[in-house]
């Protein structure tokens, strides 16, 4: 499973079988993170596509091949990041050789540009990804918002409709008249053929049942005028509930709460509903009434006389004619209704209903200036953003910004360089080649150097050497005489004055002395007494040739105390407004009088620029760490105490190396440093929380170190 993950992550299976397990990890790693990547993007594209692609098969196939592009492209970059995972640390070494300020910012900035150019187009995936996903999660609001739109702009529409309907209604309204009217003179007819008392008796049976039906006509009326009442009451209350105004008595603000408008009428509604189904009940009773009197005046009307009978019954079969007629009318009307729509749809009057990604941006864009819910989508349509560029970024922010120093990295970027250089040599035989050579490091143990730091024409697993700077000063001849320990307080008042004027000079000067020196400045000592005591410690037990490195040297003061005692020494520090306090204060000093030339100071972060340059020194490295606590040391604290390897004595405060350590972590320290093979030699300083310590390696020659015996 890991090596499939390798493999599609895009990783050289050949380069990768020499590397550390790690790299094979961090391989399989990212290999599933693009794995996951694609069902992330192949989900959120199905997902979001669904409103106008309804075949599943349209959506699987676009979803699957919009992830594969993503993916493919994805897995293009981190192959390429695999190039450029290490400008970060090396943008810190592109201004060493640039004096201007202008060309330093230039070079430190040249490679943080292709890595927010790659940053930005995987933002620019996210964003697109999360605009689609948007117009599906947002489905509901965007169709209704869309619903209130499409029945404001078929207002006509619908009025053309209503007046049809209303004239069919009126066409069969005359066809009833004359229904009616045959009816009266049929009944008339039938009249003639009854005795005087019984013509009486006919006449009252006929008027109760015409006024049966006169006031079932009425009722009708009235249920008529009230489902028209209701019809237009319902489109108030649709408009009311959606806050459409395309009439002045409408107040345009939605809802339908009490005691709003909406509220009001549809009370109203549900009161004439009520007041129609009593007036059903009514009609009903009305219509069973009128047909007992008909039945009855139908006993009157078997007596007519037979020479009029005739009459009757062609009157009879006209009027059978005229209810068919209104019978096939009323059975057409649904269908006269159906055409004439459909003309009006073909002639533009109705707009139907509209639904795709560019109307519902649209849709989307008044949905968030909506005084309402406005608030609420937007904030909505943030967090959807937000999770989404997570989803694409963090396997990208994993790969460029968090990744761990790989060999694999190394492994590759060296046979491109190699495999270009043998390229252009093909061309051009006169072509210039910028050289990967490594760093050379002569004299360091083979089994204490373990692969740390190779020798020539090696690459580095652990370190970014590819831009070393050398820290093996010109060696004067002869050497110069250590200042006399008297000599100190001269050194430190001059420090100090120069170093006030310097701090007060500019609020970046005072922001990077920090309150640590800013307090101690203005009163003193400069040298606290835990420096002075590992500048006297050294000056007993070491001899001469042995070469001094100050972790994290602050403003120099240290290391300035061990130059001018007459070892060589060289200070790191990554802070830019310290190093070039450091820098200009040893400058200072040296107008004054004091020998500074056994003192190199490097700007960058320990240990991606160190190098150790032994050849014809004879001497012992020493390494000097106090009070050195940060963030970005923490960082890299392994590949810190890793590199601890390449020298033969520590100098270090247990309480301060990386962070501020407590018993049990000082412990684990120490546990740490005899796995490296140190054995402790003395403890140097101890007062309060600070306890410094001398540790010298197992296989350390000694040929610096004196013990107790004074120089």
């Amino acid at each position: 499973m890991q090596a499939l993950f390798c493999k599609f992550a895009g990783v050289d299976p050949v380069a990768l079988e020499d590397c550390p397990a790690t790299d094979r990890v961090w391989a399989a790693q990212l290999g599933f993170s693009l794995l996951l990547n694609f069902v992330v993007v192949f989900g959120l594209t199905y997902y979001s596509i669904g409103y106008f692609l309804g075949e599943i098969y349209a959506r699987v196939f676009v979803a699957f091949m919009v992830a594969a592009v993503v993916t493919t492209f994805d897995r293009a970059l981190f192959q390429f990041d695999w190039f450029t995972v290490a400008l970060l640390h090396e943008a810190r070494e592109f201004g060493r050789d640039h004096n201007a300020p202008w060309r330093r910012l230039a070079a430190f900035a040249r490679p943080f540009w292709r890595l927010s150019f790659r940053l930005l187009i995987s933002l620019a995936i996210a964003y697109t990804l999360s605009v689609f996903a948007e117009l599906a999660v947002f489905d509901g609001a965007i169709r209704e918002r869309m619903a209130v739109d499409s029945f404001s702009q078929n207002f006509p529409y619908r009025q053309r409709v209503a007046d049809f309907e209303r004239g069919l209604d009126e066409k069969a309204t005359a066809q009833r008249a004359v229904v009616n009217r045959m009816e009266g003179e049929i009944s008339l007819l039938q009249r003639g053929f009854v005795s005087h008392t019984d013509q009486d008796e006919y006449d009252s049976l006929r008027r109760d049942a015409g006024d049966a039906r006169s006031r079932i006509a009425t009722i009708e009326g009235t249920l008529a005028e009230n489902e028209k009442r209701i019809k237009d009451l319902n489109e108030d209350i649709y408009a009311e509930r959606y806050g459409l105004k395309d009439k002045p008595h409408r107040t345009g603000r939605p809802g339908c709460e009490a005691p709003s408008l909406c509220y009001n009428l549809v009370v109203t509604v549900r009161e004439m509903r009520d007041a129609n189904d009593k007036l059903l009940k009514e009609v009903d009773a009305l219509r069973a009434r009128a047909t007992e009197l008909d039945g009855k005046a139908s006993d009157f009307a078997k007596r007519r006389a037979a020479s009029e009978g005739e009459v009757v019954t062609a009157r009879r079969k006209e009027l059978e004619t005229l209810r068919a007629e209104l019978a096939a009318f009323e059975a057409r009307r649904p269908f006269l209704i159906a055409d004439y729509e459909a003309q009006l749809k073909r002639d533009g009057v109705y707009r139907p209903l509209r639904d795709d990604p560019i109307i519902r941006l649209g849709v989307m864009d008044e949905l968030r200036h909506d005084p309402v819910r406005g608030p609420a989508f937007t904030q909505m349509s943030f967090l959807i953003k937000a999770f989404i560029a997570f989803l694409e970024l963090a396997p990208v922010l994993a790969k460029i910004l968090f990744a761990p120093p790989t060999v694999y990295s190394a492994r590759i970027r060296t046979a491109v360089a190699l495999g270009q250089r043998g390229a252009f040599r093909e061309v051009n035989e006169r072509a210039n080649f910028i050289p990967l050579d490594a760093i050379n490091v002569v004299g360091v143990s083979q089994s204490r150097n373990a692969g740390l730091i190779p020798s020539t024409n090696a690459a580095s697993p652990g370190l970014d050497i590819r831009h070393p700077k050398t820290l093996t000063p010109q060696r004067p001849s002869p050497p110069p005489e250590a200042l006399p320990r008297s000599g100190f307080s001269a050194l430190e008042q001059a420090a100090i004055a120069w170093l006030v004027k310097w701090v007060e000079a500019s609020p970046n000067h005072r922001r990077a002395a920090g309150d640590y020196y800013t307090a101690r400045l203005p009163h003193g000592p400069l040298f606290v007494a835990s420096d002075m005591a590992i500048v006297d410690y050294s000056r007993a037990h070491f001899l001469r040739q042995a070469r001094f490195f100050e972790l994290g040297m602050g403003l120099g003061e240290l290391s300035l105390c061990l130059a001018v005692s007459g070892f060589r020494v060289a200070g790191f520090e990554s802070d830019a407004g310290r190093y070039e306090a450091a820098t200009t204060l040893t400058a200072a000093v040296s107008r004054q009088g004091f020998d500074t030339s056994q003192l190199s100071l490097l700007y960058g972060f320990f240990p991606n620029v160190f190098q150790i340059d032994r050849t014809d020194i004879g001497g012992e490295a020493v390494l000097v760490s106090t009070n050195v606590t940060s963030n970005l040391m923490m960082e890299a604290i392994d590949s810190v105490i890793l590199a601890l390897r390449l020298f033969d004595h520590l100098i270090i405060d247990l309480s301060r190396f990386g962070e501020v350590r407590d018993l049990p972590s000082q412990r684990a320290l120490i546990i740490k440093l005899q796995e490296l093979g140190f054995r402790e030699t003395a403890q140097v300083y101890a007062m309060g929380d600070t306890d410094i310590r001398h540790f010298a390696h197992k296989q350390s020659s000694g040929r610096s170190f004196r013990g107790s015996e004074p120089i």
